[in-house]
């Protein structure tokens, strides 16, 4: 599908709903437990500037890392913290999340109309999350070995390429992208037989990788430091990195397609500080915050159509599995064998 910009209305709303924000809660201080480009040092600054709040940014490499971070103090670390739809509801199952109080929420109005339903944040009635990000678990190439984009993610597998191959450590994601390399309709719910392909598939990549990496920095230092010229990526963000370094590579989605996914801002269920969060929340909820993301960051944003990030339809956007602990046993399963 394809979004549709709207006109924002967020410093106006603004005008009206941080003032008070800025009142509420111990030091003046929101926490924001995050993926890296959602809180850019320089929206930071800011907000700041605009509130009187301060905000304290803790980056996460992967849901396993942010989701221990949370059960550690039962959300009371963190006041916002950026979700993944695929994940939302094994945070609400364990109560780590508290419900949108729309009545806060005053950039709404900012969000695409793609968007503004809010529905896959919504989880037995309840919305827990506003639509905040968008992208891809992509592939990235290296443009003097592909001068044109590979057609197939099939080429990972290709034995031409052994030891040149890397990709994300993430067990549920890894399960996903098999299973739409190996063309099953629905990827996030596989049947035994299914998941048993999927395994032997992951089996046959994991003898022509490199290694596996966690996270945008690492990625982009064992590219950097080997001879690699595919990566199955976590992200648009792992492309840009790599260019910003000087090398020459290239995104692209494949014709099999790619999982989407879709992070929202939640609000901690152990936040002493929700009027401080939502603070936040509103501010960052703007068309030019939404554009500055997808410019730096490559992120598809839920306020702003970005230049390039067009391919949103040709995603298999992320549920929740049938059964996570059973693919993190296969996962851990095709890491452990020869």
């Amino acid at each position: 599908m394809k979004w549709m910009a709207v006109v924002g209305a967020a410093a106006v709303m603004l005008a009206g709903a941080l003032p008070m924000a800025a009142d509420a809660g111990p030091n003046g201080e929101v926490r924001l437990l995050v993926y890296e480009g959602y809180a850019d040092p320089a929206w930071v600054k800011e907000f700041e500037e605009a509130t009187g709040i301060t905000a304290k940014v803790t980056y996460v490499g992967g849901v396993d890392e942010q989701i221990a971070k949370m059960k550690a103090s039962n959300g009371k670390d963190y006041d916002v913290v950026t979700v993944d739809t695929a994940s939302m509801k094994a945070y609400v199952d364990q109560k780590l999340l508290a419900p949108i109080d729309k009545a806060k929420f005053t950039s709404f109005a900012n969000l695409m109309p793609a968007f503004q339903p809010m529905s896959n944040t919504t989880i037995g009635g309840t919305n827990y999350g506003i639509p905040y990000a968008w992208g891809s678990l992509g592939m990235v190439y290296d443009k003097k070995t592909f001068p044109e984009a590979p057609a197939s993610w099939e080429v990972m597998w290709d034995p031409k390429y052994k030891g040149k191959v890397i990709s994300l450590d993430d067990a549920n994601n890894c399960i996903n992208f098999a299973a739409i390399v190996l063309g099953f309709k629905d990827p996030f719910n596989l049947t035994d037989e299914q998941l048993q392909q999927v395994k032997e598939k992951l089996i046959a990549l994991k003898h022509n990788l490199l290694t596996y990496f966690a996270g945008f920095d690492e990625g982009s230092t064992i590219w950097s430091e080997n001879d690699v010229v595919l990566m199955f990526s976590m992200g648009e963000l792992a492309a840009i990195n790599l260019q910003q370094k000087g090398f020459d590579v290239g995104y692209t989605i494949p014709k099999e397609g790619a999982v989407g996914w879709l992070d929202n801002l939640t609000i901690s269920a152990g936040s002493p500080n929700p009027d401080l969060a939502y603070a936040w929340i509103n501010f960052v909820m703007q068309k030019k915050i939404g554009e500055d993301m997808t410019k730096k960051f490559g992120y598809g944003s839920t306020v702003a159509a970005g230049e390039g990030v067009d391919y949103a339809d040709r995603l298999i956007w992320a549920q929740t599995p049938e059964n996570y602990a059973k693919r993190q046993e296969i996962w851990n399963e095709v890491k452990a064998s020869n």
